[in-house]
């Protein structure tokens, strides 16, 4: 029997989850605890990991006990994972749910050999030009997908739309957009009155931002979606293209512990205090705007009217208001909650199930269960 088959020949996709232990991680094997008998083909977890260990196992681990195996794991040296990897049983798909770029390094080794990914981690569909170039070749030869929705807008349907125009032969001509949860959260919350630091801490405990959002408050975890999507137009933009313009300098945040938040920006309470009262005194606004123009990128914090769309949108909520040879008269526009912890997870599966039907099709049914199609068709 296949090792891609159950005894009564249904499919299986096998899965590996690096990151297990962080939280979209986490909540992926529980989304994969609670609905994985539901699906067809059904998914087999044959391996977790994190930057510290690996458990594998060939015939399957439960879901619901596979972080606490791992966290018992012994120590796995850091470079031996993409390795590791490559003994795991096929049809095979890696979830990077770490938002590491030493893990996106792997990716095109793992592409090359057939082993599809699912990823939210930003590194590798923003990486510089050499390993993205590496990534789009790998992709070709081993006939694999990186499938990144869960890198930008959450669950929002933003990179797909991007796609689909092009592939349509739309030409976007220009777009703005607020990318960033963490940052739509911060800024709604401060222009209600809300210290930056206190809404900071309060975006790290809702799961909105990362254990340390010096990435967010920086600009370049929104910089990088931007990337993405003007790949996803077919631009060829790298990271050190985008104008980006921090809501904090990243050396205030250099090395500073979530509970040391409140005195680190201390300042920039202050800056921000007085930002947000002259923009509402002036009927405004303070978004973090993202914005592209015939291939010009931009990342910046900004103020727009108060009955600007992108000013209208509840703290943690994402938009697109896009322009292009079709949607010439009236933008199209997409917007809706863009961050969490729930909500990327959710679009990590849904890559996930995409991936494991596309790997199904590829993969032959085992004789026995061929002839039964043959003689049922012939019926």
């Amino acid at each position: 029997m296949s090792e891609a088959h159950d005894a009564s020949g249904a499919k299986w996709v096998n899965l590996a989850v690096i990151g297990a232990t962080g939280r979209v991680g986490r909540r992926l094997l529980e989304l994969v605890a609670e609905r994985a008998a539901t699906w067809a083909p059904r998914l087999r977890l044959v391996a977790v990991g994190n930057s510290r260990a690996w458990c594998a196992e060939s015939e399957g681990l439960a879901p619901r006990d596979a972080t606490a195996r791992l966290l018992a794991a012994p120590p796995t040296r850091a470079d031996a994972l993409a390795g590791l990897v490559a003994t795991l049983p096929r049809p095979l798909i890696v979830v990077d749910c770490t938002a590491s770029a030493e893990v996106a390094g792997c990716y095109p080794r793992w592409l090359a050999a057939g082993i599809e990914l699912a990823t939210p981690n930003k590194f590798g569909p923003s990486a510089d030009a050499p390993l993205w170039r590496a990534l789009v070749a790998a992709q070709v030869s081993g006939g694999t997908l990186v499938r990144d929705s869960g890198t930008v807008g959450a669950h929002l349907p933003l990179l797909g739309t991007l796609r689909e125009l092009r592939q349509a032969g739309d030409r976007v001509e220009s777009f703005e957009a607020v990318l960033s949860g963490t940052l739509s959260f911060v800024l709604g919350r401060v222009q209600q009155g809300t210290n930056l630091s206190a809404a900071v801490q309060d975006a790290v405990a809702l799961g909105f931002a990362e254990p340390n959002p010096a990435r967010d408050l920086s600009g370049e975890d929104a910089a990088r979606k931007l990337v993405i999507m003007s790949r996803a137009l077919g631009y060829e933009i790298d990271f050190a293209d985008v104008e980006r313009v921090p809501l904090v300098e990243p050396a205030v945040l250099d090395g500073v512990e979530v509970t040391q938040l409140p005195n680190a920006l201390r300042e920039a309470d202050e800056l921000w205090r007085a930002r947000a009262a002259i923009a509402d005194a002036r009927h405004e606004r303070w978004i973090y705007r993202c914005t592209f123009t015939e291939g010009r990128v931009r990342a910046a914090p900004e103020r727009v009217a108060a009955d600007h769309p992108l000013a209208k949108l509840a703290p943690c909520e994402n938009a697109l208001i896009l322009r292009s040879r079709y949607y010439s008269a009236a933008p199209l526009t997409i917007a809706g909650p863009g961050a969490g912890i729930d909500l990327t997870a959710t679009a990590v599966l849904a890559d996930v199930l995409a991936a494991s039907r596309e790997r199904a099709r590829s993969e032959p049914a085992p004789a026995s269960r061929r002839s039964e199609e043959r003689i049922v068709a012939a019926a």
